[in-house]
Parts: structure tokens; sequence; C-alpha cells
């Protein structure tokens, strides 16, 4: 199994012609990520998207893509009214704006929590439709966001056993800030996360707490039920993915980001956790896989 660190661009400014990335990049490459993540939305079409691919061809670095399928980046109210149709429209736009970067992946932040639960479902079927049309189907992952139609657990288990194909971003500190309690510990929470874990091909290894989206210091002793229930489940997808395809690859990106997640004052900053965390859990997922697969 082939393990791939993304580095998620969150909090740091791209600069003029995405001069500043241009130079932060092969630190990143140095420090052992192979590609980023990249919120589509915050790059002009005509000049910061083929800026950015070049870059990236420049270093061998592939590209994942972050798109919202409405209510861009959360500016303002969010819009009110929109239906399945609506989302699936601007998600069609948004695979379309991204060709040009030649995506190894897409994460979306896809749907709405107020929904019904057929109106996700007819959304997320829609989507696997488009993604047949045109060429991407296997390479997008909706992820487990609040605000979204994956907000909780039950919502998604629910979505995925009447849209089985669907593939999802484990970005699971979202739902443990939002339950208040550890995903694995009690009876019902194991067997939903035991249905939910086989259709993750993305993960956010963002560690988060019981009260918070995210952990300041995930190595800090009084995180440490936090820490091991999240590489309990974590190490779970990696043993469904092997047992699909002990060829596969799967990416992980360890998505810290600025303030408001950043807990001001702070020892270290969200980068510094995101670096670390990630040369952490690359050489433990590395390890795993490799005995698990004989490799």
């Amino acid at each position: 199994m082939r393990i791939d660190r993304f580095r998620t661009v969150w909090g740091i400014e791209p600069g003029a012609n995405l001069d500043n990335w241009a130079k932060w990049f092969p630190e990143l490459k140095v420090l052992g990520y192979s590609g980023v993540e990249v919120n589509i939305h915050a790059l002009d079409s005509k000049r910061e998207i083929p800026r950015l691919r070049q870059i990236c061809d420049g270093l061998d670095f592939d590209i994942s893509v972050l798109g919202h399928s409405s209510w861009v980046d959360y500016v303002g109210p969010r819009p009110v009214g929109l239906k399945a149709s609506d989302h699936l429209k601007n998600y069609r736009d948004v695979l379309l704006l991204a060709e040009p970067l030649r995506p190894v992946s897409f994460n979306f932040q896809s749907g709405e929590d107020a929904w019904e639960i057929e109106e996700s479902i007819k959304f997320y079927r829609g989507t696997l439709e488009v993604d047949t049309e045109l060429g991407v189907s296997g390479r997008v992952y909706h992820e487990t966001h609040r605000n979204r139609s994956m907000f909780t657990p039950y919502a998604a288990q629910q979505i995925l056993k009447a849209v089985p194909q669907l593939r999802i971003t484990a970005d699971f500190s979202h739902w443990m800030v939002g339950l208040e309690r550890l995903l694995d510990i009690g009876e019902g929470d194991r067997a939903m996360m035991e249905y939910i874990i086989p259709h993750v091909y993305h993960i956010h290894t963002r560690i988060g707490t019981t009260q918070a989206s995210q952990c300041p210091d995930p190595m800090n002793p009084i995180f440490e039920q936090e820490r091991l229930c999240f590489e309990r489940l974590w190490t779970k997808v990696l043993q469904c993915r092997i047992e699909e395809n002990p060829d596969s690859k799967i990416i992980f990106v360890p998505e810290y980001g600025p303030f408001p997640y950043h807990p001001i004052g702070s020892a270290k900053s969200h980068g510094q956790v995101a670096d670390e965390e990630g040369k952490r859990l690359h050489g433990a997922f590395t390890q795993f896989a490799a005995s698990h697969t004989g490799v």
C-alpha cells in the first residue's frame, strides 16, 4: 500500500503570483510531502490556476482540490432555499474549473445539514452521475464536515446505505466535537463507525477533542484518549483499503488550521502541529501498512 502525505495550504497566504507558495513548496518536499490540498475557490482561474500547476510540475507535486458545493468559504449568511439541483450545478462547475490543475483527488464539503435526508440522497446520487460524465469517478470524496449533509455519523450512515458507491473523506474531528464523546467507546458508536469506515478513501488526520475541533498539541498526555481513538479509527481505514486492494494508494492530510481552529496562545503554530503530526503519522501508517501487506 502506498501512503501519500499532502499538506493543506489553509492559513498560508499565497502571495502575489503565488510567489510565497513557490518558495514554501520546496520546503514541503523536503519534509516528505508529495502534494498539496488547495481550496480551488481561492484561486484566480486565468492566472493562478496555471501558475499553481506550473509550480507543482517543477516539484513533481500532486494536487488535491478542495471544493464547496455551495456557501463558498462560509462567507456571510448561508444561502436560503438551495436544493440538490442547485448544489449539483455548483458541483459540476467546480470540477470543470479544476480540470487544468489535473488533480489526483477532489475533496468536497457538500450538501447542507438542514436538508431532509432524502434531499441529501438525491444530491449524492447526482454527484455520481456528474463524476461519470466528467471522467472523475473514484477520485471525488465528500467530507464529514459540520454544516454539511454528513455533519453527523447518523446522517452519513443513512446516506451511505442509500448511496453505497459514495466515497468519503474522514474528518472525524467534526463528529467528535459534535457528539461530545469518543467515537468508538460505546457499542452503538462502534457499530456505526464500522459501517462508515469502509467508505473512507481520503483522510484529514486532524485530532480534535470532545470540546474542540482541533487539538493544539496531540502528543500532550491530557489528550491521550482522543489521540488513541483517532489512531484506532484511521488504522481501520487503512485496513479496509488494504483488504480491498493491497496495492492501493491513500492520501492523508494533517489538516490543522489557523485561528479560530487553533487556540490563541498555543505553544506551537498550526503549521508546526501539522508538520509534526504529518511526519509522525506517516511513519506509523507506513509501518502499519507494511505489517499488513508483507511489503
